[in-house]
C-alpha cells in the first residue's frame, strides 16, 4: 500500500473516531438534559405537596398563652392566694341605683388603650370576670410608651363582647394607644362617669352601679416592665410579688361580682378566697 493510501486509511479512522465521540458527547449531553429535566419535575412537585400540606397550628405564645391562662386559672391557685386589702374593695355610691343589662345586673369599665393602670387593671378584671362568664374579641395591646410604667402589656376591650348568663358587661375605651379618639361616653354611661367621678379618672369601673372602683387596685411597681410571660407565670404562683398583688385583686373582684349576682355561680361565689375577699367587702 502507498504512503498516500495508508494516509487516507488513517484519515478516515480519525474521522470515524472523531464522529464516534461528537455521538457519545451528544448523547451524555441528551442523558444529562433528560436527568435535569426530571429532577426540575420531582422539585417542583415535591414542593406543590408541601405547599399544600395542612399547617400545624402555631403554638400559643406570649399574649395568646397569657390570656387563655388567665380566663382558665385552677381554683386551687386563686384559693392559696393572700387576702386582699380592703382599700381597694370598690366604694359604695352615695345614691347610686342598679345598674343592668337584659335583666342582668351590669358592669361599666371605663378606660383608654394608652393608660397604664388601665392596662393593668384588665388583667384583674379579665380573670375576675371569666369566672362567671366568657370573653372573644379581646385584642392584645400596650399601653403608651410616653406615659409612666410604658409598655405596660394588655388587651384592649375596645372590639370586646362578653357573654355569660349572670352578669352584663360594657366597655368603654375614650382614647386609643396614641391618645386619640376610640370610644365615645354616652347616654347613661356618661352620666353615671360625670355623677360619680367627677374628677374623671380612669380606669373606672361600675359594679351594678352601687359601687365603683376608680384607679388600678394592683401594685403597679410590682407590674412594671414585666411582659406577658413573666405577668402570666407570677399569677400562677401565689407566693409571687406579682401573685401577691394580681390575686388578690382578682379575688376580691370576683367577691363584689358575687354580691351583684345572689352568689352565683355557687363553684365561684363559695370558694375559700372569695369567702375570705366577701369578709372584707362587707367590712368596707
Amino acid at each position: 500500500m502507498g504512503k498516500s493510501s495508508r494516509a487516507d486509511t488513517a484519515a478516515r479512522a480519525a474521522q470515524m473516531r472523531a464522529e464516534v465521540e461528537r455521538k457519545e458527547r451528544q448523547r451524555k449531553q441528551v442523558i444529562a438534559a433528560v436527568v435535569a429535566v426530571v429532577v426540575v419535575i420531582v422539585a417542583v412537585a415535591v414542593g406543590v405537596a408541601v405547599s399544600n400540606r395542612p399547617k400545624p397550628a402555631p403554638a400559643a405564645t406570649g399574649a395568646d398563652a397569657a390570656l387563655s391562662a388567665l380566663v382558665s386559672l385552677p381554683q386551687a391557685t386563686l384559693d392559696a392566694s393572700a387576702a386582699p386589702d380592703p382599700n381597694f374593695a370598690p366604694a359604695k355610691l352615695e345614691g347610686g341605683t342598679p345598674l343592668t343589662q337584659d335583666g342582668k345586673p351590669k358592669v361599666l369599665y371605663v378606660g383608654a388603650e394608652y393608660c397604664p393602670f388601665c392596662a393593668m387593671e384588665r388583667w384583674a378584671l379579665i380573670g375576675a370576670m371569666a369566672r362567671f362568664g366568657t370573653f372573644s374579641g379581646l385584642t392584645p395591646t400596650t399601653s403608651s410608651s410616653n406615659d409612666v410604667h410604658p409598655d405596660t402589656p394588655t388587651w384592649s376591650f375596645a372590639k370586646a363582647k362578653y357573654t355569660s348568663d349572670v352578669l352584663a358587661f360594657e366597655a368603654v375605651e375614650t382614647q386609643d394607644r396614641n391618645q386619640q379618639p376610640l370610644q365615645t361616653l354616652e347616654g347613661q354611661n356618661l352620666q353615671l362617669f360625670t355623677k360619680f367621678n367627677p374628677g374623671g379618672g380612669i380606669p373606672w369601673i361600675d359594679y351594678g352601679g352601687t359601687n365603683a372602683s376608680n384607679g388600678a387596685t394592683v401594685d403597679a411597681n410590682v407590674i412594671d416592665g414585666k411582659t406577658y410571660d413573666q405577668i402570666i407565670a407570677g399569677i400562677k404562683d401565689p407566693n409571687s410579688e406579682i401573685g401577691k398583688t394580681m390575686n388578690p385583686a382578682i379575688n376580691l373582684i370576683t367577691a363584689q361580682l358575687c354580691q351583684m349576682t345572689g352568689g352565683k355561680p355557687t363553684n365561684v361565689c363559695t370558694s375559700s378566697s372569695v369567702l375570705t375577699a366577701s369578709v372584707l367587702l362587707k367590712k368596707k
